[in-house]
């Protein structure tokens, strides 16, 4: 029994924990943080720079001796010369060769070096590529983001509207049943029904379409729960709040990292130049070598000979006596191993000079298309700060404009308001017909989306604009 009240507890506590999570709102923040987590663009662009990193690493190891061994092991068959005993052998000869060698490159024009601090630059510029695809991602999410708040508002706005519009459908009904009104009213009224059901439907299908957007930036599968926070947006300080483009763009171009970016990498076209130069000069290289080996055909005497006797030579002497010769047996074995590696050490020392002379035009190709490498740099540092410059004083003039609109906007809707109020009066006094009525009404409604649209869009100016200003995307 106890077993059952703690996995009823465990479960109803895995419940809650899921509930709380899947009834979860997420705000401006938490979309940002999610996206920069779990985003595959940027894990990419993670890796990218992890690889550079590798880089800069190697460059420097370039800096130091390398060192390798080589060993062999060779069986010749037929007439050949053996290398440790310097004589013919004709037999099968197993030989081994080992070898140890190491060389560092003493100078080459200050190829190393620069290497070295090219590619430190290219990891710079690859953590500000980084930072910049962070930030855009985030302003993208910014953007989908307002799209739902100004989809929800519009959504809000067009049930309103439809709901209105249905009280005065059954308003209408009883004024033509009564007889106040002419029949034509009220299917002009059904009519207006119809049309704001299908902005509804519209602003409905606009509104899952704008989440999908954001799911989609976030990587989210479209059937998941998802709602985001309403946040209160205060529009009352207006354009006074705004900083001056020159202002933001004095700090953009000192922080920005697409500006960055595109800086170092005019550095870094720099260094390229200066490594194609190194071309032009001498090389200097040193290097040593220890090298030994064993062979087969290495044959010494296996102890002392042995003697059988002496026997006629196949000589005659001038006596006329026959010549005996003395006979031994003589045993052979090859030389041991260890013994051959010690006695066959062999020492290498060397110092390289490489002069270039001639290679068909390539350093002097290397050169100039280095020097147009820079240019393009170059030109691509100024088009860079001309892209944020210019956005930035759209994105002001756009927003100055916005607000301005925007209470352009909320002035005539309080107007029509009014005049909806009192052509409603008059509809249901049987003085207008339903035409001017919903004349008066459709007016309203496209007031109303007129301040909607530059709401939002004022909004968005704003968050541009702090976008490049270093301020937090907040709302």
């Amino acid at each position: 029994m106890r077993n059952h009240k703690i996995t009823i507890l465990i479960f109803s506590f895995l419940f809650s924990f899921f509930m709380s999570n899947a009834q979860k709102t997420w705000s401006l923040q938490d979309c940002v943080d999610y996206a920069l987590f779990h985003n595959i663009d940027l894990k990419l662009q993670e890796l990218s720079v992890q690889i550079q990193e590798n880089n800069v690493f190697q460059s420097r190891m370039n800096l130091l001796p390398n060192l390798t061994a080589n060993a062999s092991d060779v069986n010749n068959w037929g007439k050949t010369v053996d290398r440790y005993t310097n004589q013919f052998a004709n037999s099968r000869v197993s030989s081994a060769n080992f070898y140890l060698q190491s060389s560092v490159t003493l100078f080459r024009g200050f190829q190393l070096l620069n290497s070295i601090k090219r590619e430190n630059l290219e990891l710079m510029a690859q953590k500000y590529d980084f930072d910049a695809q962070r930030d855009m991602k985030a302003m993208e999410i910014t953007t989908a983001y307002l799209q739902i708040l100004y989809g929800q508002e519009n959504l809000k706005s067009k049930i309103q509207l439809e709901g209105n519009t249905i009280l005065q459908v059954e308003r209408t009904q009883k004024l033509v049943d009564a007889g106040t009104l002419a029949k034509g009213d009220l299917f002009n009224m059904k009519a207006q029904l119809a049309s704001e059901e299908t902005q509804k439907i519209l602003a409905e299908n606009d509104l899952s379409m704008a989440y999908i957007k954001l799911k989609q930036i976030l990587d989210i599968p479209a059937d998941t729960a998802f709602e985001i926070q309403i946040p209160s947006l205060d529009l009352t300080q207006g354009d006074n709040k705004l900083m001056s483009p020159e202002v933001i763009y004095n700090y953009a171009v000192q922080s920005r990292p697409e500006i960055m970016s595109a800086q170092i990498r005019y550095e870094r076209s720099l260094r390229d130049l200066s490594i194609a130069r190194s071309s032009f000069y001498p090389s200097i290289s040193f290097s040593a070598g220890l090298g030994t080996g064993y062979s087969g055909a290495n044959i010494i005497l296996d102890g002392n000979p042995s003697f059988n006797g002496f026997f006629p030579s196949g000589d005659i002497t001038s006596a006329g006596d026959t010549v005996l010769s003395p006979s031994f047996d003589y045993r052979t074995k090859t030389k041991a191993f260890s013994d051959q590696i010690t006695e066959n050490k062999n020492y290498s020392v060397g110092v390289y000079l490489t002069m270039p002379i001639f290679n068909n035009f390539q350093t002097r190709n290397q050169i100039v298309k280095s020097k147009i490498a820079i240019q393009q740099a170059d030109l691509q540092l100024e088009k860079t700060k001309k892209d944020v410059r210019q956005t930035i004083e759209q994105a002001y003039a756009d927003a100055r404009s916005a607000f301005k609109s925007y209470q352009a906007a909320m002035s005539n809707v309080n107007a029509l308001e009014e005049s909806f109020n009192y052509a409603k009066q008059k509809f249901d006094a049987g003085m207008i017909n339903s035409y001017q009525f919903n004349d008066s009404k459709i007016k309203l409604d496209n007031a109303k989306n007129d301040l909607l649209n530059s709401k939002y869009n004022y909004v968005f100016r704003i968050k541009v604009l702090d976008f490049y200003f270093g301020k937090p995307l907040s709302l």
